[in-house]
């Protein structure tokens, strides 16, 4: 116990200074937007995006391994879907997925310094859950990014189950996609929540991540709203149960 809150205490104050590190390169990134197409602006945003997630993770003392990559389609639209364990999903995503992503997320990580202003160059965009109009608007802004061939991650849960369990999906965010004509890349995150318990205590962990096949928008399943979260929610439930049976002691 006394080695684990030593351990988070420097991590904590590492990871201060490490964002703090990172507000000139920030500051130079958004002075560079005006000059560069977005694609391009997203990509450079993405690698350092990236970076980030690799340093994140490892300096907890945790590590990702991530399969099942050669499943991701290439050269079309794409939205990826999957299980929300904790805020770690999001620099594990970045730092390991290897395709340029932006994430869909509720409005309060937006007011987070520094990770907020990084999010929105990916770009990220904040949706209000208790506000379905809103996050339409948030939709139709998305949908032009997507087809020019920026992803974007969605966790339909609607927030981190900070357990290893999932929570019922909402079908709402679905229509993301739907409305890009994106093909739905679906993945199951498992061990994230371990690193940060309920007293913020950071605890080193083996996350991982597997891409499962995509659903594509002339499958028949991909309009009914409804049986398509099924679908998805069985699909990520099944991973996630033969993750636990794999590591029975460790769940």
């Amino acid at each position: 116990m006394i080695f684990t809150l030593i351990f988070t205490l420097l991590w904590k104050i590492f990871y201060v200074f490490f964002m703090l590190a990172t507000i000139p390169l920030l500051l130079i990134l958004l002075l560079g937007k005006p000059f560069l197409p977005p694609i391009k602006y997203y990509r450079l945003a993405y690698y350092i995006g990236k970076i980030w997630g690799i340093i994140t993770i490892r300096s907890t003392g945790s590590k990702v391994k991530i399969t099942g990559k050669e499943l991701i389609p290439q050269g079309i639209p794409l939205c990826f879907v999957g299980n929300h364990q904790n805020l770690y999903d999001i620099p594990a995503l970045l730092g390991y997925l290897g395709r340029p992503i932006g994430f869909i997320a509720k409005k309060e990580l937006a007011r987070i310094p520094i990770l907020g202003q990084w999010m929105r160059q990916l770009p990220s965009l904040f949706i209000d859950r208790e506000n379905p109009r809103q996050a339409l608007q948030i939709f139709e802004q998305a949908i032009p990014i997507i087809q020019q061939g920026q992803p974007f991650v969605i966790f339909p849960e609607g927030g981190r189950s900070g357990t290893p369990f999932m929570r019922k999906f909402h079908r709402g965010s679905l229509k993301l996609p739907q409305m890009a004509k994106a093909t739905i890349v679906p993945f199951a995150i498992d061990g994230s929540w371990r690193i940060m318990d309920e007293k913020t205590l950071i605890h080193p962990a083996k996350i991982n991540i597997t891409i499962l096949p995509p659903i594509y928008p002339q499958d028949s399943i991909y309009q009914d709203n409804k049986l398509l979260a099924h679908h998805l929610e069985k699909m990520i439930a099944q991973q996630l149960s033969a993750y636990k049976s794999q590591n029975p002691t460790t769940n």
